[in-house]
């Protein structure tokens, strides 16, 4: 589904798309693809997620299908949407709620603190991946955090980040995850503060992407400790 979001948002944005240094190249806006050949692309994949969610119980099956709305319908949300990340934030963390459900733990607690943990994150990220359209959205009229909130955007990315750090330390409290748990937590603020330097030289396409070190952290901590390595 996340491949299906991506050629759904391809094609409603391609003639913005045309219009921007950054995405000019892709293939529907530079006519390597066709729309119709997109739309094709987007129904195989579709259908795959269905036949993936099929044997899933019934809870789940409908968690699936919520967040599939909520991914076609994204693209769309840079419209009218001041912010539109916020959405994004709600969409890009739908692994979160399906896994829960599919475990019979939708309400628990620590799957909301875990799932507000990355709605704060993908908020702080993508709007560094904003940063680098912050012009071409400006003269296009497109929506975006960093056109919202123009010279206060590193602030509040700072602040997303913090509320992400702050909802991971609670999540190891819930759990009563060890030591090493919480010195991810301190190198991924590390990482943080890395980003707002390289994204001060105007480096920020680098700055988002640093953000796969984050979650591969976030990755290795995890197994640690179910593994019980080092421990």
């Amino acid at each position: 589904m996340r491949s299906a979001g991506c050629v759904i948002n391809d094609i409603f944005d391609m003639e913005f798309d045309k219009k921007v240094e950054r995405t000019k190249d892709r293939p529907l806006a530079s006519g390597q693809l066709s729309k119709q050949e997109a739309y094709f692309i987007f129904l195989v994949l579709s259908l795959s997620s269905l036949l993936l969610i099929s044997n899933l119980e019934r809870q789940p099956q409908l968690v699936c299908l919520f967040f599939a709305f909520l991914i076609v319908f994204y693209p769309l949300t840079k419209r009218f949407l001041k912010i539109p990340q916020v959405f994004l934030g709600l969409t890009f963390g739908a692994s979160i709620p399906i896994v829960f459900s599919m475990n019979e733990k939708l309400f628990d607690t620590s799957m909301w603190v875990l799932y507000l943990a990355n709605f704060c994150w993908i908020i702080a990220y993508d709007s560094f991946y904003a940063m680098s359209d912050y012009d071409d959205d400006k003269k296009l009229g497109v929506n975006s955090s960093i056109t919202y909130w123009e010279q206060k955007s590193q602030n509040y990315i700072i602040l997303f980040q913090s509320l992400s750090l702050v909802s991971f330390i609670i999540l190891g409290y819930l759990n009563d995850l060890n030591f090493v748990w919480y010195l991810t937590i301190f190198f991924a603020a590390l990482l943080f503060y890395y980003q707002h330097l390289i994204s001060r030289n105007n480096e920020h396409l680098k700055a988002f992407k640093n953000n796969n070190y984050v979650g591969l952290l976030f990755l290795l901590a995890l197994l640690i400790e179910k593994y019980n390595i080092f421990i």
